[in-house]
């Protein structure tokens, strides 16, 4: 058995609305005003957090990069509409 099938979530729009929560909430938590989280994120930026969360939950099993279409999808849609809001704001 490969990883892809002992991962805890293996169908790929579950994995992509994790990834996406999990976006959400660092950024969320980033801007929030509590001084617990302004002296966090003083130390950790929250870049760094959007890749090493999903990172350590493919590391605990949670979810699995083996075998998933997710970068065809990001790298055909996401990838253009983000370059495309990007040039959009200014």
């Amino acid at each position: 058995m490969t990883t892809a099938d002992n991962a805890l979530i293996q169908s790929d729009p579950a994995v992509l609305g994790v990834l996406f929560a999990i976006l959400a909430l660092v950024f969320w938590t980033s801007s929030h005003k509590h001084p617990a989280l302004q002296r966090f994120y003083r130390y950790v930026p929250a870049l760094l957090l959007c890749y090493f969360i999903p990172g350590l939950l493919n590391t605990l099993g949670v979810i699995s990069n083996e075998g998933s279409n997710l970068y065809p999808v990001a790298r055909d849609y996401l990838l253009p509409a983000s370059l495309i809001l990007l040039t959009l704001s200014s």
